[in-house]
């Protein structure tokens, strides 16, 4: 009986130690992936110059989950769409149009719309980019940046400045875009 206990401790210390050397399947480590960024810019908003650098950057920068920003751009409301009259529906109106369009690879990460006539800005994160921390706030800023930029451009012009010194003024909102995102879901894990 002695023998069958020594025995059973045997086995059970090897089983043990097996289970503590044994990698779970469950447990494999993340692979760190870069960040994407997607410019599709039917508005010609950006320089090409600079969506390069944003994709660059953007690329630099190692996540511990997949993290794209999607900016697509429009020069006008498409006309299979009609824009509501009221100012209060606009929200929803852009709101509705940016879900529709933010499909497919463009639904992943942190999606912008950029509607060049009338101008409008709508950012939307997907619920994973949510759960890693981009809050709604973080939506508004992101926004807020953008509009700014816009707005700023659209002044300059007015001022009479080169179309090379909207472009800079737009391509910064890019760049800064690119920084943002990568700053605040940088090192999350969720």
């Amino acid at each position: 009986m002695i023998r069958s206990i020594v025995g059973l401790g045997s086995v059970l210390a090897v089983l043990t130690a097996g289970l503590i050397v044994a990698p779970r399947a469950d447990a494999a480590p993340q692979k760190k992936k870069p960040g994407v960024l997607h410019v599709y810019d039917g508005a010609a908003l950006f320089t090409e110059t600079a969506i390069d650098r944003g994709k660059v950057a953007l690329g630099k920068t190692v996540f511990d989950h997949e993290t794209v920003l999607t900016v697509d751009t429009h020069a006008a409301v498409p006309k299979d769409r009609k824009l509501p009259a009221e100012p209060g529906e606009r929200a929803k109106f852009f709101e509705s149009w940016a879900k529709s369009a933010a499909s497919g690879d463009r639904a992943k990460g942190v999606y912008v719309l950029v509607c060049r006539s009338p101008g409008y800005v709508q950012v939307l994160a997907d619920k994973a980019t949510r759960d890693r921390g981009f809050t709604a706030e973080n939506e508004q800023r992101l926004r807020d940046m953008f509009t700014t930029a816009f707005k700023d451009a659209a002044a300059a012009k007015k001022d009479g400045k080169s179309d090379e010194e909207l472009f800079k003024i737009r391509d910064k909102s890019l760049s800064n875009a690119v920084e943002y995102v990568s700053g605040v879901l940088k090192g999350t894990i969720k």
